[in-house]
């Protein structure tokens, strides 16, 4: 009976294998800074694209493609989870990629099914908890950035990234058993500049150093300096103005860095043909499917910009590409009009590899391959990284009309364009009266649309702040410094000092349904001040203060270990000055230094972060504080805020 039961089992062991082995491999190739018109087969005149034009002769090329969020780190987690920046909530400046949706990727599912998974080039995110993560996601990772793009090897001599990555992908695809399927994800630096060295920028590999010498670059499209005039100040003097600066603003610079830009691109193609060539080498070309996508769009100096970041579709379309050796041959080579997103990435991967997910609550579906496409009316277009060069946006693309509002521009910042009539988005139609119903109708669509991903993906980080009336004056401040960032909660009530806060402090944990990620806290100032015999605040610097120094301790202690117990983050603030002169109600200028003193010891020893607010102010108390005031000047809050905000966004991106 054992031995029937054993070969049974083996039996439907070498089944499932064999299944396994008709699975089809997949390639994803992702290129850097590349728009969607900027491919040989899409009629661009210059650039050199060979290897990807062959795949879409043979494939499907997708001409209305699009990026959600567009910049590099947003859209490649996009391209990752399937979901957009408001659902996954990573960008420059924000924590990891939560672990939930990095087990939620499509490289990770397709590793716990069985598949080889491999990363190579730039992989432009962080996760949450760092190599642990990738692990689980790559069963090989090797990360390949520019800056340098030439990269000088232990022998002496000098190799191009691109080259590099071409490289490591053939060396994956070598190791991988003829046996075993794989997912190999190729993330190319081209062509993004080369920040750092504004003389060369674009910086080629030496086989393409010399194309294009002998042709004069055409003028960008849209160039003329009344369209740049016509924008709002802020867009006028954003970083897309900025790095014009850097790139197209002579005839010169334009000349040169277009041509090396071209380099870039056709480097990447040249090692995409190697990487072609080995896995036809290898005799599984035939059941592999290859999918191109650019990370986002590109100005290159079309209405006096550069870079990429805002709403414009220069900004917006993406190069897709996908050949499926499975597809019909009377399929072929066509151009699909249908409007997808780079969202859509993960669940056509997971689709080809026999993954199925209910796709009709999903922000992605796969992609029309051989099959028609789902409607799709629109979709969320949104810009969430804070930096003070690049303003923040949503918006909502139809196939007829744009919206889109500049968050922290509510006066001039809001623009609406129909695209059937102006393609080339030359008139903001936001302001005419004519259009109102227009912008009414997009205006509720964004707003939906933007709830919608919200509520796709994780809640955002919950924050607790505790504190005295300072932290009352900051707590503004916080909140709409880490607006999309994480939900800032604050009892309604002054914290005061330890005495309240150890008796309080289980109650305000679990304020709002609790489940805080952290608890910044800051207890302290009305500890050291001074209470009469009534028990109430006193003027007489003899009385004693409110907790004496072995009181504060211990009643501080009482408040950690409560936080810590929850799970919650902490983060202490210290103590900020108290000014020279009868403050009211009584306080030592220097029993601040001994309180902080007791509070830093207790927080070493539990390796707790400390916001140092004393010292963020202390140069400056003269302009920030109130005369003979514990309190601050609106100025002083917003500093503080500004301190605290930092703090807690560096705490989070820790985990």
């Amino acid at each position: 009976m054992f031995r029937f039961h054993a070969v049974l089992i083996l039996i439907l062991f070498s089944f499932e294998v064999a299944l396994a082995d008709e699975r089809p491999n997949v390639l994803l190739l992702v290129s850097d800074d590349h728009r969607a018109d900027v491919l040989g087969c899409a009629g661009h005149p210059i650039v050199q694209t060979p290897n990807l034009d062959r795949l879409a002769l043979e494939g499907v090329r997708f001409d209305q493609a699009f990026v959600t969020t567009s910049i590099c780190a947003a859209s490649r987690a996009s391209i990752l989870t399937g979901l957009p920046e408001s659902a996954h909530h990573h960008t420059f400046g924000r924590p990891g990629l939560r672990a939930s949706l990095a087990r939620s990727t499509y490289p990770a599912r397709l590793r716990d099914r069985g598949y080889r998974t491999g990363f190579v080039g730039k992989f432009g995110i962080r996760l949450e908890r760092g190599p642990g993560l990738v692990a689980e996601m790559f069963d090989s990772f090797v990360p390949l950035t520019a800056g340098p793009y030439r990269k000088q090897k232990p022998d002496g001599s000098v190799r191009h990234v691109t080259d590099l990555i071409g490289d490591a992908s053939i060396a994956f695809l070598a190791e991988t058993p003829e046996e075993k399927p794989f997912c190999l994800s190729v993330s190319f630096n081209a062509g993004h500049a080369e920040d750092s060295d504004l003389e060369d920028h674009y910086p080629p590999a030496e086989t393409e150093a010399t194309l294009h010498a002998d042709l004069t670059m055409p003028p960008p499209r849209l160039d003329d300096p009344a369209i740049f005039a016509a924008h709002p100040d802020f867009l006028r003097t954003s970083m897309n103005r900025d790095r014009f600066h850097w790139r197209w603003d002579t005839p010169e610079k334009y000349q040169r860095n277009l041509r090396d830009y071209f380099r870039l691109l056709a480097g990447m193609d040249r090692n995409i043909g190697r990487i072609l060539a080995e896995i036809e080498r290898l005799d599984r070309a035939r059941n592999t499917v290859v999918i191109f996508v650019g990370d986002n769009g590109y100005y290159m100096g079309e209405r006096g910009f550069a870079g990429k970041w805002s709403h414009y579709e220069e900004s917006l379309r993406i190069p897709l590409v996908v050949f499926d050796p499975r597809l019909p041959v009377d399929q072929r080579g066509r151009v699909d009009h249908a409007m997808v997103l780079n969202l859509d990435l993960r669940p056509t991967i997971l689709q080809i590899a026999g993954i199925t997910e209910d796709w009709s609550s999903s922000p992605g579906r796969p992609l029309p391959i051989g099959t028609p496409a789902g409607s799709r009316d629109g979709f969320l277009v949104e810009h969430g990284m804070k930096h003070p060069e690049i303003p923040r946006w949503i918006g909502y693309r139809e196939a007829a009309m744009k919206y889109a509002r500049y968050l922290d521009h509510p006066s001039d910042g809001e623009f609406l364009h129909d695209l059937e009539r102006d393609p080339d988005e030359l008139v903001n139609l936001a302001d005419h009266p004519d259009r109102s119903a227009d912008l009414e109708r997009l205006r509720k669509k964004c707003e939906r649309a933007h709830q919608v991903a919200r509520a796709s993906g994780p809640s955002l980080p919950r924050v607790l702040l505790l504190g005295d009336s300072i932290s009352m004056g900051y707590h503004a401040g916080v909140v709409a410094g880490l607006d999309a960032e994480a939900v800032v909660v604050r009892p309604k009530e002054n914290c005061e000092g330890t005495t309240l806060g150890s008796a309080r402090i289980d109650d305000w944990l679990k304020l709002d349904g609790g489940d805080f990620d952290l608890v910044h806290f800051n207890f302290g100032l009305h500890d050291l001040k001074r209470i009469g015999p009534g028990g109430t605040s006193s003027t007489d610097p003899r009385d004693s203060p409110q907790a004496d120094l072995k009181t504060y301790e211990r009643q501080l202690r009482v408040i950690v270990e409560s936080i810590i117990a929850n799970g919650a983050i902490p983060v202490f603030a210290t103590t900020t000055p108290v000014p020279e002169g009868r403050v009211r109600p009584h306080r030592d200028p220097e029993d601040v230094d001994r309180y902080n003193a007791v509070a830093r010891r207790l927080m070493t020893e539990h390796g707790i972060m400390i916001s140092d607010l004393h010292r963020g102010v202390a140069s400056g108390i003269g302009e920030l504080q109130r005369p003979v005031d514990v309190h601050f000047t609106p100025r002083g809050s917003a500093a503080l805020a500004a301190l605290v905000t930092r703090s807690i966004r560096d705490s989070l991106r820790r985990q």
